[in-house]
C-alpha cells in the first residue's frame, strides 16, 4: 500500500479499531485525546477508555463533534485497591503513599476491560490494537487475550525517551551511593548529558515503586511499537537515534500565573499576607485551578512560558513559537530542559538547585525570586541573544506547524500507523477472535 493510500481510510468495514488507555491523569490522558481526535478524523475508529469520575473531565476539552470516538467509562475499584473513594486519577490521591494502591487498582480494569471489549463486537468491529499509557502495564496483558498489538504511549519526547533508555540499559547510577547530586554521563548517547540520580525519573520513591518500574520496562520491551509525542523536525537526531536502539513581578514583565488546586490554601494564605495581587496590579493575572493554556500560548501578546518542563507544556509552547524560561521539577522534565535550552536553544534556566519529589514540590525552595527574575528578562531580552532565541523559537512553531498538515512528517507517520493497524487486523488469526465460549 502507498503512503498516499495510508493517509485516509475509506468505510467503515476496513476502519481498524484503536483502543486508548490513558493514565488516569490530565497531564496524560490530554495528549492521548488529541492523538483520539487525529486518528478519528483520518477514518479510524477509536474507543477511548476512562472512568466515571475522568469522563467529565475530558468535557473541557474542544467538542469532538461527530468524530467517531467511544468513551467507555469502566469502574475505578477504590475500595478493592485500598484506596479512598472519588481517587480515580494521580491528581486526586491524598499522598504519594497511595501511588502503588492506585498503579494496583488500575491494573484491576484487565478484567473488566477485555469482557467489554469482547461484549461489544456486536455494535462495534473487534479492537485492532491497543494503544496504551507506558505506566498501564498490564494492558499488555489485555492486548495478548484479544490477541492484538499494543502500542505504548510514553508522552515523552525521543530525547528523554532515548536518555531513560540508555541510562536504564546501563545502569548509570549502580556506583553512585554517596551523593545523589553527582551528575554522571549518559553513555551511548547523541550528544554529551550528565544527569545525577535525583534529577532523574528513577528519583521516585515509595513502596512497591522499584517493582512498578521494573513491571513497566518489561512490558514496554514486549510492546508491538512506541508512539512518541514529538514531531522529526524539532528532534531529528535523536528520533533517529531512538529508532536506531530500538531497532513573574520582579520581571515587570505582564503575566499569567496560574496555580493547581493541591497548592491552593496555601498559595491564598501566601497572596493574603504578602498583598501580591494588589502589587502587581493589572500587570499579573493569577488563575486558580485550570487555565486555556494552548490559547494562551497563542495569543499575540504572549512572549514567553514559564514551564515546569513536563512534555506536554513543552510542546505546546514550541507549537505556538514562544521561548520558554525553564523550572523543572522531577520525573522527565531536567532531560527536558536540555533539550529545550542546550539543544534546541529556545529557552533559558532559571536555575533550579535540587530536584523535587512527585506530590511534594512544595517542599524546599528549587529556585529563588532573583533566579526568576533574571531568566524571565533574559528570555524577553530584545538584544542579539534574545533575537536568536526568539527567532529560533518562531522557526521551531512553523515546523511543528507544518509536521501536521498534510505531507508533514507527523500527518504520514499517523498514516503509516493506521496502514500497519490495518495490515495487522487483515491478517489476525480468526480462531484468537473468537470469544473463548464460542470455540468448539
Amino acid at each position: 500500500m502507498s503512503a498516499g493510500s495510508a493517509a485516509a481510510v475509506s468505510g467503515t468495514d476496513s476502519a481498524p479499531h484503536f483502543v486508548l488507555v490513558p493514565m488516569m491523569a490530565a497531564g496524560h490522558a490530554g495528549p492521548m485525546l488529541d492523538m483520539a481526535r487525529t486518528l478519528s478524523g483520518r477514518g479510524a475508529l477509536v474507543t477511548f477508555v476512562t472512568t466515571p469520575l475522568n469522563l467529565p473531565r475530558l468535557g473541557r476539552a474542544p467538542s469532538d463533534g461527530a468524530l467517531p470516538i467511544r468513551f467507555l467509562p469502566l469502574r475505578f475499584p477504590c475500595a478493592e485497591a485500598g484506596l479512598p473513594e472519588g481517587c480515580e486519577s494521580l491528581d486526586a490521591l491524598p499522598g504519594l503513599g497511595l501511588l502503588r494502591n492506585f498503579n494496583d487498582a488500575c491494573a484491576m480494569l484487565r478484567g473488566p476491560l477485555v469482557a467489554l471489549l469482547r461484549d461489544r463486537e456486536g455494535d462495534a468491529p473487534p479492537a485492532s490494537c491497543v494503544v496504551s499509557d507506558a505506566c498501564h502495564p498490564w494492558t499488555g496483558g489485555v492486548a495478548r487475550e484479544l490477541g492484538v498489538p499494543r502500542f505504548s504511549f510514553d508522552g515523552f519526547c525521543a530525547f528523554s525517551s532515548l536518555c531513560m533508555r540508555q541510562m536504564n540499559l546501563h545502569r548509570i547510577f549502580e556506583g553512585v551511593v554517596d551523593d545523589d547530586t553527582r551528575p554522571v554521563r549518559v553513555p551511548a548517547f547523541p550528544i554529551d548529558v550528565e544527569i545525577s540520580r535525583a534529577r532523574s525519573p528513577g528519583n521516585f520513591t515509595g513502596p512497591g515503586m522499584k517493582e512498578f518500574g521494573e513491571e513497566i520496562m518489561a512490558e514496554n520491551a514486549r510492546a508491538d511499537g512506541l508512539v512518541v509525542n514529538s514531531f522529526a523536525e524539532m528532534e531529528p537526531m535523536f528520533v533517529d537515534a531512538y529508532e536506531a536502539a530500538l531497532g513573574k513581578k520582579a520581571t515587570k514583565r505582564p503575566f499569567i500565573w496560574v496555580v493547581k488546586p493541591r497548592n491552593l490554601a496555601e498559595f491564598e494564605r501566601w497572596l493574603s499576607e504578602d498583598g501580591f495581587e494588589s502589587r502587581v496590579g493589572e500587570t499579573g493575572l493569577v488563575i486558580r485551578d485550570w487555565a486555556p493554556q494552548k490559547a494562551i500560548l497563542s495569543h499575540p501578546a504572549t512572549g514567553a512560558f514559564v514551564t515546569h518542563c513536563g512534555w506536554n507544556s513543552v510542546l505546546e509552547c514550541v507549537a505556538a513559537g514562544l521561548p520558554m524560561v525553564s523550572c523543572p521539577h522531577f520525573a522527565e522534565q531536567f532531560m527536558n530542559e536540555n533539550l529545550v535550552v542546550d539543544v534546541l536553544r529556545v529557552g533559558v534556566p532559571v536555575g533550579v538547585k535540587g530536584a523535587a519529589q512527585w506530590g511534594v514540590e512544595a517542599e524546599g525552595v528549587l529556585a529563588t525570586r532573583q533566579d526568576v527574575e533574571r531568566a524571565v528578562a533574559a528570555v524577553m531580552d530584545c538584544g542579539e541573544e534574545g533575537s536568536a532565541r526568539r527567532a529560533r523559537a518562531t522557526e521551531l512553531g512553523r515546523k511543528a506547524r507544518e509536521a501536521v498538515v498534510h505531507g508533514g512528517s507527523s500527518f504520514w507517520n499517523v498514516a503509516l500507523l493506521i496502514q500497519h493497524v490495518q495490515q495487522r487486523a487483515s491478517t489476525r488469526n480468526p480462531w484468537i477472535e473468537k470469544k473463548p465460549s464460542d470455540r468448539r
